[in-house]
């Protein structure tokens, strides 16, 4: 039986299931993907180990919410260098550059990201998030 190898070129993120992660970072993703779910509805969908929200004109995933803590999940190819924390995820044109992550199980798909700070209003990141997905 053969084994197959796949390499990473650009970096990936395969998420740990929701309930290992620090429970004050997931209190927090939680309360985001919960006013982003008020603004989008049913296109908001939650996952074993993430939230994604789905895009207003396919059914392409135009956003997600994800956790990263050291030791939980699993980064592939270049470090993305990810500090512990809620992050939000946005989809990119398939012609993109710059720093981007997939997210497993679709590594090729790519999105721009970054880290939620502690005080950034929820109400507002949901605004953002829904708004990038409901143009998409």
């Amino acid at each position: 039986m053969s084994t197959l190898t796949i390499a990473f070129t650009e970096s990936s993120y395969q998420t740990a299931p929701l309930n290992l992660y620090d429970p004050d970072l997931a209190g927090r993703a939680t309360a985001l993907f919960r006013c982003v779910a008020a603004r989008v509805g049913h296109r908001a969908k939650r996952h074993r180990g993430s939230f994604s929200v789905i895009a207003g004109s396919s059914d392409a995933t135009a956003a997600k919410i994800v956790i990263f803590e050291a030791g939980k999940g699993k980064t592939n190819g270049p470090n993305p260098h990810l500090a512990n924390g809620v992050y939000v995820l946005i989809r990119l044109p398939g012609d993109a550059t710059g720093q981007t992550i997939g997210v497993a199980p679709k590594h090729h798909e790519r999105f721009a990201f970054f880290r939620l700070q502690d005080s950034q209003d929820l109400e507002e990141m949901a605004d953002f998030i829904a708004a990038c997905a409901g143009a998409q």
